[in-house]
């Protein structure tokens, strides 16, 4: 398998490059140059991709690398999520709508705030035109969903749910239906812990994973728990997730098994 690894897609790095230079595993680092110099037209069949969102998703579409760059956009998406999930999901009853609708209906975060004066606001996109965030109810503009900063779409579909409390977040690494490895993290400041191999959190996701809901060959599951309960958060791509603490060498050696 040839690995192709976008490092500065992650703020440390990302931690797959550093175990595959040890293994000795066939790999190139990415640079979007290449998408002016065409070269990544001559990399092998058997390419995988990790790295950023954006560039996953345009590998995805426009490359039939096997097993390629596993980041499907419709399946990740969080109304395709809340389909399969539902039962398993902290938010379970969400409203999906767009920027301009919520601008244009206060009465609609009203509703969701149940006098908490603020609620959780996310894209439905995989490809995170924001980052997930507790927003206000009052006084709202578009710069609140980063219009005018990563997108200018205020069509954008949205998701919107009732604020809750979250304790401790983790994130797990699906590959050919059982996990794999995971960590402990921070979403706020993109910090992972130490990688996880056993505990109730591992055991949930794998639960998740016994489902087989997903197509793709490998996916992240992130896990939080809330009211001492635990939750699915949402799947997410793996070639355009951080990986942040998890145990870069199972990954690369259960995938290249699988």
């Amino acid at each position: 398998m040839h690995w192709v690894i976008e490092n500065d897609a992650f703020a440390n790095g990302d931690i797959l490059l550093g175990s595959l230079e040890r293994l000795q595993k066939e790999h190139v680092v990415w640079h979007d140059e290449f998408w002016i110099t065409r070269e990544y037209e001559a990399f092998p069949k058997n390419s995988i991709f990790h790295g950023s969102l954006g560039n996953a998703a345009r590998l995805k579409r426009e490359m039939d690398w096997q097993p390629g760059s596993l980041c499907d956009e419709e399946e990740f998406s969080f109304s395709s999520i809340y389909k399969k999930y539902r039962d398993f999901l902290l938010n379970r009853d969400p409203v999906f709508t767009t920027i301009s609708e919520v601008l244009g209906s206060p009465h609609i975060m009203d509703a969701l705030s149940n006098g908490a004066g603020k609620i959780f606001a996310r894209p439905n996109s995989p490809l995170k035109e924001f980052s997930g965030r507790v927003i206000g109810t009052k006084n709202l503009t578009p710069s609140h969903f980063d219009y005018g900063f990563y997108h200018s779409d205020m069509s954008l579909p949205i998701v919107l749910a009732e604020f809750k409390k979250i304790g401790k977040e983790f994130r797990f690494v699906c590959i050919n239906d059982k996990i794999v490895t995971g960590c402990e993290y921070i979403a706020d400041g993109r910090k992972g812990g130490v990688s996880i191999d056993t505990g109730e959190a591992w055991q949930f996701a794998q639960r998740i994973a016994d489902l087989k809901m997903e197509k793709d060959l490998a996916y992240i599951i992130d896990i939080c728990e809330s009211d001492k309960e635990l939750y699915l958060v949402e799947t997410n791509p793996f070639s355009g997730s951080d990986l942040y603490a998890c145990d870069a060498t199972r990954i690369i050696t259960s995938m290249e098994d699988a």
